[in-house]
């Protein structure tokens, strides 16, 4: 739990420092369309995961002293993983060729994709599973500080804007390589080809969580592509600030049910997942409260130009509905096996969220960054209340 708290720490941290930076030498339009990119990738990456990362972890945690059978699921993953990756790639292409305004930044795109080389190489889902965080921690540290270091050397002025995916996917490549040195070297695993109905079997499993993940991802991500299209590239680096101190909180609480999962999926302990998720609300409640206090004073440091803070403040909110409704869905709901239910609360909170969006679109709300927060909001709102209800029906069984 220790190392994943400086894992998840350090992972927030790296974007907070490096963003006053970039916004002050990019300029807030040319860093929305860096922002802009790696939105983009981040579909790219939520299909070439496909809910591996949340599901395998379970079937680590359970094999994790029989070396043959980590090595049948690591292999089976990633053999999926490569394929998705390559059909990934090929869509990624066309969006941006049929997207005038994107193949103006044709090189960015590009170079953008090579965040994908994280999901396709980086197999946290099996160090997660045999509880070693302490590998993953050490080589995010070394990397994303050599990503901060890199950033302030070399990214002084507009034209190095393409620098900023370039260092990343460096990060990303060489991060995974040495992960596959510590797994299959160190850890003794061996490469195989599985069968197909091994392929399938772990494929099916994760199918949910993939439907789950993807529609999630679309209606928290489309807001980004709506603003950039209905108002401009500096109102989408104002939501995105909202959204990276947002995951202060996030990331910081999350830190908890990462940690508890492989043991909650390992021994379905009930009592454990309830006491656990009171700590989980109680910290998220202190984190946003100390968060709003502190607000005037953070957000001139990170954003230059003078904001209005209220979407911000807003968006505050969302932690206290949003981690509590993803703990429920990873370590009640995917760890005792209930992984169609994350699917059915997605679905039912997309369909509100359209429905939102519809309402204000036509009656012309749609004018400003509150406007797209409080919808984001409110369908995390929803997305709580729903599974509040589904884990009631499982606790009560």
């Amino acid at each position: 739990m220790s190392y994943i708290t400086i894992f998840q720490v350090f992972t927030m941290l790296v974007p907070l420092i490096t963003y006053p930076y970039l916004i002050r030498v990019l300029g807030a339009d040319l860093y929305g369309w860096v922002i802009t990119a790696q939105i983009l990738v981040s579909y790219a990456t939520l299909f070439i995961d496909y809910g591996f990362r949340k599901v395998t972890a379970r079937h680590i945690s359970i094999h994790r002293d029989d070396v043959d059978k980590l090595s049948e699921i690591v292999s089976a993953v990633t053999i999926m993983k490569m394929l998705l990756w390559a059909f990934a790639f090929a869509v990624y292409l066309f969006i941006i060729f049929i997207i005038p305004s994107y193949r103006e930044y044709l090189l960015l795109f590009l170079i953008t994709f090579g965040l994908t080389f994280n999901e396709l190489l980086f197999p946290q889902f099996y160090f997660q599973g045999i509880e070693k965080m302490k590998y993953i921690t050490i080589l995010n540290i070394l990397i994303k500080s050599v990503f901060v270091v890199l950033t302030f050397m070399f990214i002084d002025s507009k034209d190095d804007y393409i620098l900023v995916p370039l260092f990343l996917t460096f990060g990303s490549i060489l991060g995974g390589a040495i992960a596959f040195y510590i797994m299959f070297y160190q850890h003794k695993l061996s490469f195989t080809i599985p069968a197909k109905s091994t392929l399938k079997y772990y494929a099916k499993d994760a199918t949910p969580v993939f439907c789950t993940d993807m529609i999630c991802t679309i209606k928290d991500k489309l807001n980004y592509f709506l603003i950039g299209g209905m108002l401009n590239m500096k109102d989408v680096a104002l939501y995105d600030l909202g959204s990276k101190i947002m995951n202060v909180v996030a990331r910081f609480v999350s830190v908890i049910g990462v940690a508890m999962f492989p043991r909650m999926a390992k021994d379905k302990n009930i009592r454990l997942f309830m006491k656990t998720g009171g700590l989980i609300i109680w910290l998220t409640v202190i984190i946003v409260v100390v968060l709003q206090l502190f607000l005037p004073f953070i957000v001139p440091f990170l954003y230059a130009e003078k904001v209005d803070l209220l979407p911000i403040r807003l968006y505050l909110l969302a932690p206290l509905f949003l981690e509590v409704s993803s703990y429920i869905s990873s370590n009640l709901f995917i760890a005792q096996g209930y992984n169609k239910y994350v699917l059915y609360s997605i679905i039912f909170t997309t369909i509100i969220y359209i429905l939102i969006l519809i309402v204000m679109w036509v009656g012309g709300y749609l004018s400003t960054v509150t406007a797209f927060v409080i919808m984001a909001l409110a369908s995390y709102v929803v997305e709580f209340l729903y599974r509040i209800y589904l884990a009631h029906k499982i606790i009560s069984r």
